[in-house]
């Protein structure tokens, strides 16, 4: 028996698991499972478009604007695309009671009398103003404006992460945006006793980031290779996200490069969890944004972890950490440092980091997440 139908708008497949960080997946699914009927709309770009943007405007804009992020995503063509997009779905789904956007670019308050809901991490002014540390360009400003009219029009606007929901409370007229809490992208049932017995006697560390964080992943691989401590010579450090190529080193006997792990492939989903159920300490110490849903991730898995403490993860987690170590840049001595300390850890110790890292994350599930979602849209 269905309950409720929603129409979900996402930036790509929402039955793929890859899309935006697993996101779209794992919210239509536990929505679902509460006997929602999920309306999909993909509202993923033109890729024909997407390409000669890229390789036109994008590059001349790279060419005087090197810090900007300005895409065809955020173009006008894309908008008016995108919009009749969003037309068609409402055509096509007249018994939908409600428009779920898992993003800030877009909505359908003009063009459905349904509520609108926008659902995302943060928005393109936070990207500027916050992680990029700049004002936006006189091109920008259109996305801005348009993205601005959205949020403050919606019905409800979430946000996965408290320092973003207060910076959209700030700096839009609109009711305070809501923080329901993070997630935790996992369909794995956990023994916890079992993970922390594996990962007490391992000798796996685990870096997950894409090709934004190479440069944290060269300085963990020097600092890794340096580590000289008693006991750790055949220690292996593994990076998924990252091929030899991205960070300009090579795989070695105790260094190991996987790539991309996709979780809609079943050998590739193996692979990821076994590397994260089996590794003794997680570690991306980026300055601005240390892979937040990786880490998270990890630490429900019982890991500890080695990061920066930057601004979205010590306000979810706190300033000072428990559950691993904090360090102040990404540099190799610091790095050194922090491993040579969680390594020379007794198992008390160790064991303490393993619960505190879960205890911090054992309510970040989807389950609890579209519970709240739920409550918040009846209500």
């Amino acid at each position: 028996m269905i309950d409720k139908e929603i129409t979900v708008y996402a930036i790509g497949d929402s039955n793929k698991v890859k899309t935006w960080s697993n996101v779209p997946y794992f919210f239509t699914k536990s929505l679902e499972a509460k006997r929602i009927k999920i309306n999909r709309v993909n509202l993923e770009e033109n890729r024909c478009f997407r390409f000669v943007y890229k390789y036109s405007v994008y590059i001349v804009i790279k060419a005087f604007y090197p810090k900007s992020t300005h895409q065809y995503f955020r173009s006008r063509l894309n908008h008016l695309l995108i919009r009749n997009k969003i037309k068609k779905a409402i055509h096509n789904f007249p018994g939908s009671q409600a428009n779920v956007f898992l993003s800030y670019s877009f909505s359908s308050k003009h063009l459905s009398p349904l509520p609108c809901i926008l659902l995302g991490d943060w928005t393109y002014l936070y990207q500027i103003q916050n992680l990029g540390q700049r004002k936006p360009y006189w091109f920008e400003r259109w996305a801005l404006l348009r993205e601005k009219q959205n949020i403050e029009q919606a019905d409800e606007v979430l946000s996965l992460f408290p320092k973003s929901a207060s910076f959209i409370s700030e700096n839009f007229k609109r009711a305070p945006a809501h923080y329901l809490g993070n997630v935790v992208n996992a369909e794995k049932q956990l023994d916890g006793l079992e993970l922390m017995s594996k990962k007490l006697n391992s000798k796996r560390l685990l870096f997950i980031g894409g090709k934004k964080y190479k440069q944290a992943a060269r300085q963990l691989v020097q600092a890794f290779q340096e580590l000289n401590e008693p006991g750790w010579q055949d220690a292996e450090l593994h990076l998924i996200g990252l091929k030899e190529e991205d960070v300009g080193l090579p795989n070695s006997k105790s260094v190991f490069f996987h790539g991309y792990l996709d979780k809609n492939i079943t050998s590739q989903n193996n692979l990821y969890y076994s590397l994260l159920s089996s590794a003794r300490v997680i570690i991306n110490t980026q300055n601005t944004w240390g892979a937040f849903s990786a880490l998270t991730e990890a630490m429900f898995f019982y890991t500890p972890v080695i990061c920066q403490a930057f601004e979205e993860f010590s306000e979810t987690y706190g300033k000072t950490c428990d559950f691993g170590f904090y360090v102040p840049d990404d540099s190799v001595t610091h790095l050194k440092t922090a491993l040579t300390q969680m390594l020379a850890q007794n198992e008390e110790q160790v064991l303490k980091q393993m619960k505190n890292a879960h205890y911090k994350t054992q309510n970040f599930t989807w389950e609890n997440y579209t519970t709240g979602f739920l409550e918040l849209l009846d209500n």
